[in-house]
């Protein structure tokens, strides 16, 4: 597991065999630092873990030490919901890398990124209720709403594992990448994500994330006013490059 900002990238290693609450605040941390510092233009998450004990994730944070519920049934997720927050609240591009395995919360994670990736060996499953425990960190928001209730359910409920080419045929994964070339590839994502008008790509987010639990006229006049308040400098770039006939050449605000 590591963490890395340079430049206008900010990136997380997550690979583990078993996911830990340090490590859930790390990327935690993280995200808000995305969101808040001006010169990051993408978040990358690189995702490879294998499962998750619920028993086994070490100390509790102390920063939410007081809401901690003690009983047989366990902590409650709230160290885990707190992190798909902070990712959903990154208005940056958000990227999920998914180099081997992609399993319970991690599912999660990938799902609160706005684009996924995944190598041709890919495996993804989330195995929480197939093992009796529940799934209450975010994917029964998500999931549905990125592929559609009936796919959503097949991987909640029945834990089958899913390769990476049937990931991206429901349309989870939006690009496979070929195992020899995937740190190639990927690079090529990330740059790509990094120069677009990223400014323009938050303001569409703004829009996009509260309008899936309001009506269309909500959303019209929700829309109007993300629109009247938020200026997108990278405009004017915009329209010169296509009238100058050249690659634009953004700067994110």
């Amino acid at each position: 597991m590591s963490e890395t900002t340079e430049a206008s990238i900010a990136s997380f290693d997550l690979s583990t065999s078993n996911l830990s609450y340090e490590t859930l605040e790390q990327l935690r941390s993280l995200a808000i630092k995305a969101q808040n510092k001006a010169n990051v233009r993408v978040l990358v998450v690189s995702l490879n873990v294998e499962s998750k004990d619920p028993s086994d994730m070490g100390p509790w944070p102390s920063r939410v030490e007081h809401r901690q519920v003690r009983g047989k049934h366990g902590p409650g997720p709230i160290v885990e919901q707190d992190l798909i927050k902070a990712l959903r609240g990154v208005h940056k591009p958000t990227l999920a890398v998914i180099r081997e395995n992609l399993c319970d919360f991690a599912l999660d994670v990938a799902a609160a990124c706005d684009v996924r990736i995944a190598t041709e060996s890919a495996k993804i499953v989330d195995s929480r209720v197939s093992h009796g425990q529940t799934a209450s960190s975010g994917i029964s928001y998500l999931l549905p709403r990125l592929i559609g209730l009936s796919q959503a359910m097949r991987i909640s409920l029945l834990g089958e594992t899913l390769s990476a080419q049937e990931a991206h045929l429901i349309q989870f994964i939006h690009h496979v990448v070929a195992d020899a070339t995937a740190d190639q590839e990927i690079a090529s994502w990330i740059e790509r994500l990094s120069r677009m008008p990223t400014r323009a790509w938050e303001v569409h987010k703004l829009q996009v994330l509260p309008q899936l639990d309001q009506s269309f006229e909500s959303a019209m006049v929700h829309s109007l006013g993300i629109r009247q308040t938020h200026a997108i400098k990278d405009r004017i770039e915009g329209i010169n490059a296509w009238r100058e006939r050249r690659e634009p050449r953004f700067t994110g605000q």
